[in-house]
């Protein structure tokens, strides 16, 4: 938080967390220093590659100037899609990246995303979730569940919605109930290679990854919600 704070990176205000505006001037300040919401890939990665695999079609949202494709690129993982709302930090991964020929980096929406119905087989997202979903009003709640539609739309049945997330209550509440209505399956994994990274007066908020599989609309299946903690 003191480096966002003396780079003056930090919003005014949390509504400026759903402004392109926001992050083209955030990575403009930013630099080509990559910025790694939660977690660096080597923490992750025990995680990611459980409920991944080198031949998925995977689609990164909310991107930023994370490694994360690239990481996943240089162990393997060939299709990978990244998304992001601005288009500054779009050109300057794509230019980063010139050298792994099938990365590719778009600008879009994730509420309002141009592919087409099963698309993907994995939707990764690493700190989008808790950027958008800022508090509980109508609007942030709408646009939050608009995206998880989006989500559901792109990704094909047994497709899997990774989200690494500090998990706030509300979050929390929010995510379990509205893919649990849906028959998806919902894991809450806590990333302790996250946490003993961080020096203890950094590990205040713990994170966790949530994956949530998507399974055929079924009246009889119970929703199913397992913690690893």
């Amino acid at each position: 938080d003191s480096l966002l704070q003396e780079m003056n990176l930090l919003p005014k205000d949390s509504q400026e967390f759903h402004q392109k505006e926001y992050w083209d001037s955030f990575f403009k300040k930013r630099g080509k220093k990559a910025f790694e919401w939660y977690g660096e890939y080597h923490e992750l990665c025990g995680i990611l590659h459980k409920y991944t695999r080198s031949v998925d079609t995977i689609l990164q949202v909310g991107c930023g100037n994370s490694s994360l494709a690239s990481d996943l690129y240089d162990v393997g993982y060939r299709n990978i899609r990244s998304i992001d709302i601005s288009d500054l930090v779009i050109n300057q991964m794509s230019q980063q990246n010139r050298h792994r020929g099938e990365l590719i980096f778009e600008k879009m929406d994730v509420t309002e995303m141009r592919y087409k119905d099963a698309e993907f087989s994995v939707v990764l997202d690493k700190g989008t979730l808790d950027a958008l979903f800022t508090d509980t009003s109508e609007k942030v709640v709408g646009m939050v569940e608009k995206m998880w539609e989006e989500i559901s739309r792109v990704l094909r049945v047994g497709g899997r919605y990774l989200c690494v997330s500090l998990l706030q209550p509300h979050i929390m509440s929010s995510m379990v109930t509205w893919f649990s209505s849906r028959g998806w399956p919902v894991r809450v994994i806590r990333c302790v290679e996250a946490e003993q990274s961080k020096s203890a007066q950094d590990r205040v908020f713990p994170v966790f990854v949530v994956v949530a599989t998507k399974f055929k609309p079924n009246s009889t299946m119970r929703p199913v919600l397992e913690l690893a903690l």
